[in-house]
């Protein structure tokens, strides 16, 4: 007789595929009031909740939006904090996205994610891992293009050709050099100021 516990199939379910409990994720998911300033975000199959972003943050976002914005054809828009569902499991909270804005007009759910262009996320120190995770889930979206500003390694991260949860190219350029997103048409951020 052996006093170990006989391995449990549910345990490793939970471990090895977050997409069978997608639908009670999401439900605890949306039961959760953050407090102000707070987000409430899936990723990887986990809730995770996040303080709000500090104001060094606020800025390059706002750097950011000011140059998207600019060379948006009428029909979009450069919002801030549009929750959005991939298909798998997670739910994101982008630093800001750009969307057609008739997606957005007079909403009261989340927009479907194929009507996003761009997502952006901006690093918080010690979570940097947590946005080049994501990047699955926004190729998964079929999101064009997802920028990650990294701030812990001072550059810019371009991931762009969704395939499946891939992204086919990636580019990474240092702060101070122009980051130029495969937008319809391009827009070009000036990262000196980052």
């Amino acid at each position: 007789m052996t006093d170990e516990r006989p391995a449990c199939e549910e345990e490793n379910v939970w471990q090895d595929d977050p997409r069978r409990h997608a639908a009670a994720i999401r439900a605890v998911h949306d039961q959760i009031d953050p407090p102000a300033g707070w987000r409430v975000e899936i990723v990887e199959g986990q809730i995770v909740l996040s303080a709000a972003p500090v104001p060094a943050r606020a800025y390059l976002v706002e750097i950011i939006r000011t140059a998207v914005a600019g060379s948006l054809p009428p029909e979009y828009g450069a919002y801030e904090n549009v929750e959005l569902e991939e298909p798998e499991t997670d739910r994101y909270i982008p630093d800001l996205s750009v969307w057609l804005r008739k997606a957005l007009r007079g909403a009261t759910g989340r927009p479907r994610p194929k009507l996003c262009r761009l997502a952006v996320e901006v690093t918080s120190a010690g979570q940097s891992g947590r946005s080049y995770t994501k990047a699955e889930g926004y190729a998964r979206c079929g999101i064009p293009v997802y920028l990650v500003v990294d701030q812990t390694n001072g550059i810019c991260v371009v991931f762009s050709k969704p395939e499946g949860s891939r992204y086919q190219t990636r580019r990474d350029i240092p702060y101070g050099e122009p980051v130029t997103l495969p937008l319809d048409p391009p827009a070009t951020i000036e990262t000196s100021g980052f």
